[in-house]
């Protein structure tokens, strides 16, 4: 009997969804670890200070602002692979940097994790746009979001448990081990660089111009707009949500395995992608914006944090959810590949944006009011979005 030797997953250099699935997931585990931990350490190193947590976010972002505004020169330069390389390097030694309890190590600590997790987030949706047809960039999307739910629903809760019960230290060694699982993964794959797709001129690179030309299309705008938007939700789920369930009563070792049981429900993306398809991109991305913006008004107008306060804080990750799963698809169905580094440069900010924007808006609000306040604010602003997203054309279905 013949054997024949193992194929890799990329064969040829081309990856399929799966294998970007997996990427991704690791990814995506190597976060999840710290998900509900940043906020716990912020609060720890700050003497619980949420407005001081808040600003310290808020300057992590402006740092790590300037480094995926430039990527699309780093790719022209090094090439997808090194630039995927560098952000896994500037992520273990964020890792390296949270087991520094100081303020200003936090702070550092955050801006690296940001930067890292920015030049990885491109490199995969180039990725994904170079190598999987348009019409099977919804599968592709939600079959991320496979892994990154299985990642998302074991690995919170793993990270406070071990900080809670083994030592503070070991979560930031075990979101190494993982990054260094994912960079040998990587590399094993071997993956090409698409030849379809022709290095944009330098010139084109110019950040400041790429801007313009992206912002002067109306489409474009919109597709940022639900990108920040549902960004911004994270934020505020993941900085505030751990508080919130503090508030309620539930153990610290156990924050992580509510928060993981809350994003449990990207485990079933493909069903959901593949109704958001029946339905409708648009329409789906209108409904996922209201459902979202009317639960966290309703949270926010509770009078105290109770169960029924959690029910409506799961109600409302079911729409960011659904928002993730989806979100990109306007952006990456629209682009031509002529542009798609420049307009992904500047597309991939969201993440950035959001970062800068969420934690000092909500600074100043926290000045004024309490988190209940902060929730109703967001939903509004939500809701808000949910109407403007309409305005996208035909062709996103």
């Amino acid at each position: 009997m013949a054997f024949r030797a193992p194929i890799r997953i990329a064969s040829g250099g081309s990856p399929s969804g799966n294998t970007l699935g997996i990427i991704y997931g690791i990814n995506s585990a190597s976060m999840a670890v710290l998900g509900s931990l940043i906020s716990l350490v912020g609060l720890n190193v700050l003497n619980n200070d949420t407005v001081a947590l808040s600003f310290a976010l808020f300057l992590s972002a402006l740092i790590s602002l300037p480094v995926v505004l430039y990527t699309g020169s780093l790719i022209n330069l090094l090439t997808r692979k090194y630039v995927f390389t560098i952000g896994v390097f500037i992520a273990i030694f964020s890792n390296l940097l949270f087991m520094i309890d100081t303020s200003i190590t936090f702070v550092l600590a955050n801006a690296c994790r940001m930067a890292g997790a920015g030049l990885m987030m491109m490199c995969i949706s180039l990725y994904t746009m170079d190598f999987i047809p348009r019409k099977q960039l919804a599968s592709a999307e939600s079959r991320k979001f496979v892994f990154a739910g299985i990642s998302w629903l074991i690995f919170p809760f793993v990270g406070t448990w071990m900080w809670v019960n083994v030592d503070q230290h070991a979560p930031f060694f075990l979101s190494v081990g993982l990054v260094f699982c994912l960079i040998t993964i990587f590399w094993w794959l071997r993956i090409s660089e698409a030849q379809n797709i022709k290095p944009p001129k330098s010139g084109n690179l110019h950040f400041i111009k790429n801007v313009r030309a992206y912002f002067g299309n109306p489409h474009m705008r919109v597709a940022y707009l639900i990108a920040v938007a549902r960004s911004s939700s994270w934020v505020v789920f993941f900085t505030y949500g751990p508080i919130y369930l503090l508030d309620a009563g539930v153990s610290t070792q156990w924050i992580g395995l509510f928060m993981g049981a809350i994003m449990a429900v990207l485990i079933f993306s493909s069903r959901l992608a593949t109704i958001a398809q029946y339905i409708g991109i648009r329409k789906t991305i209108l409904f996922s914006f209201l459902m979202a913006g009317i639960s966290m008004i309703t949270l926010g107008l509770l009078p105290e944090p109770t169960i029924w306060g959690l029910l409506l804080l799961l109600l409302a990750s079911l729409g960011f959810d659904m928002l993730d799963i989806i979100g990109n698809l306007p952006f990456m169905r629209m682009v031509t590949p002529k542009v798609r580094v420049e307009m992904t440069s500047v597309f991939s900010t969201w993440r950035e944006m959001s970062f800068v924007i969420t934690p000092g808006l909500s600074a100043l609000i926290l000045m004024f009011t309490d988190i209940s306040g902060l929730f109703i604010i967001l939903g509004s602003v939500l809701v808000f979005a949910g109407f403007l997203s309409r305005a996208m054309p035909i062709r996103v279905d």
